[in-house]
């Protein structure tokens, strides 16, 4: 490992790889590159000739289908890489060739991997990641590098003549790491300066001791992402033996949030560390990042994140909905595992068994419609659910938490957002505050069921003070 970067393109930008089994792409190809997007989506551009051809089937526009179309490459030594999810999807003229003889073709790839080394070798890993940035975060560990070069000047060659050599070393230090041990598995957060990795954004990685497989280093990015406030973007991973040679790789196409990640100012779940909004602190980290990382199933983080990251970048209008949405989620999913602590219907279920009986009977004996009478009936099947408003209510009594008067009114109010009203002229900065509100009730929640922490940053308020979990935010003046 040279350099603190995305090994998977370098490896097959770099290594003298043919294309030995081109799947949907046009052939013969004469040479090739595997480059990322704007929006980090990996895009091979194969060189052909005007004559080229392809086997690929055709699918008509607007066709929704799973690609599972596939290329395989092959270099000089035999070292073997797949291209998965192989879309061509444009063929132009090269450019500077005014006979039209050189054609360009461009094909969306999902993920690429390459196998080098013996996988029992495998001593490291490195998950590569966008979206990590250095500032504002105070970090607790630093990362040293150590640059050694010789320059070496020959003066009179051509009779024996003199050499001279000069050797020079240059160092460099930043604070931009963390050290955590997870399950028992030390790994290393890092967040890297732009000018270590070719086109980054905010880049970053997650370098493990070890060779843990991929469900638990995606648990480490959920909760990871959670704890720091900010969408972590998965962009591949490398595997290394014991000296750093690479063993294996690979890229994917990334998804973050359409580039909206990179907008986003990190907001953390709670403090993590005891002086400053930012400050990073090792212990509190970990706790972070170990509760969550036990509630994944329980919780189904996994769904759970998609639901809260695109609410964070929902638009003011429309956020109120989303927010709810995975508020309801997250309670839903604490009421399963704790049926006893909040009652989700009105009435007992062999009681509403009763009630609902002779209900049913009443409207089918008056003289409305059949239509209605159906419509009737079919509403009786919600009629003893406990609604929303109560329930969020009923569901901090048994978390201990106090639901603030604002956050009431906000948990309210989302439901204008659902059915499409417009924000009202004047009400804008009240509608952003609703945002805030309903992200925090979403925060406290779940570092309470976790236990990821016992305090919280309260980001309606000046200054963003620290607040204990059971402590709303006090209402706007």
């Amino acid at each position: 490992m040279i350099d603190m970067s995305e090994e998977c393109l370098n490896i097959i930008n770099e290594e003298h790889f043919s294309v030995v089994d081109p799947g949907p792409l046009h052939t013969p190809i004469r040479g090739f590159s595997l480059r990322r997007k704007d929006k980090l989506t990996l895009i091979l551009e194969t060189d052909i000739d005007s004559k080229a051809t392809s086997t690929a089937v055709e699918h008509p526009p607007g066709t929704v289908r799973v690609s599972v179309e596939r290329a395989k490459l092959v270099n000089i030594v035999g070292v073997k890489a797949e291209l998965v999810g192989v879309v061509p999807y444009s063929v132009k003229t090269a450019e500077g060739d005014p006979m039209n003889m050189a054609l360009k073709e461009r094909a969306h790839i999902y993920c690429e991997t390459v196998s080098i080394g013996d996988v029992a070798t495998a001593h490291y890993t490195i998950d590569w990641l966008e979206n990590l940035p250095i500032s504002p975060f105070i970090w607790p560990d630093s990362i040293g590098t150590t640059t050694n070069t010789t320059k070496t000047r020959t003066i009179g060659m051509t009779d024996g003549g003199l050499t001279i050599s000069h050797p020079s070393e240059q160092r460099s230090f930043s604070r931009t790491a963390a050290k955590l041990v997870i399950s028992g598995v030390t790994l290393y957060v890092c967040a890297l300066e732009r000018d270590q990795t070719e086109g980054g954004i905010k880049p970053g990685c997650i370098v493990y001791d070890g060779t843990p497989d991929d469900a638990f280093r995606k648990k480490v990015r959920i909760a990871l992402s959670f704890a720091l406030g900010l969408y972590l973007v998965d962009l591949g991973h490398t595997i290394y033996d014991h000296d750093w040679r690479v063993v294996s790789a690979s890229a994917q196409s990334a998804y973050s949030l359409g580039r909206r990640a990179f907008d986003m100012r990190p907001e953390q779940l709670a403090p993590l560390g005891a002086r400053f909004l930012n400050e990073l602190d090792r212990s509190q980290l970990t706790r972070a990042v170990s509760a969550l990382m036990s509630a994944y199933e329980d919780l189904d983080l996994a769904n759970l994140s998609w639901a809260y990251w695109h609410a964070c970048t929902a638009t003011p209008h429309i956020a109120p909905a989303h927010f709810g949405a995975a508020i309801e989620a997250l309670q839903r999913a604490y009421i399963e595992k704790h049926p006893s602590a909040v009652a989700e219907a009105w009435v007992p279920r062999q009681a509403w068994g009763a009630l609902k009986q002779a209900m049913t009977s009443l409207i089918m004996e008056t003289n409305i419609s059949e239509e209605a009478k159906a419509a009737f009936a079919q509403k009786l099947n919600h009629f003893n659910q406990v609604d929303q408003r109560p329930l969020l209510k009923a569901v901090f009594d048994a978390l201990d938490l106090q639901l603030g008067e604002d956050e009431d009114a906000a948990w309210k109010r989302r439901n204008k957002a659902a059915h499409g009203m417009p924000i009202s002229e004047g009400q804008e900065l009240a509608a952003i505050r609703d945002m805030k509100l309903l992200r925090g009730v979403f925060q406290r929640m779940l570092l309470r069921i976790t236990g990821a922490a016992g305090h919280y940053i309260d980001y309606t308020s000046p200054s963003h003070p620290f607040r204990l979990l059971e402590e709303a935010p006090p209402v706007a003046i």
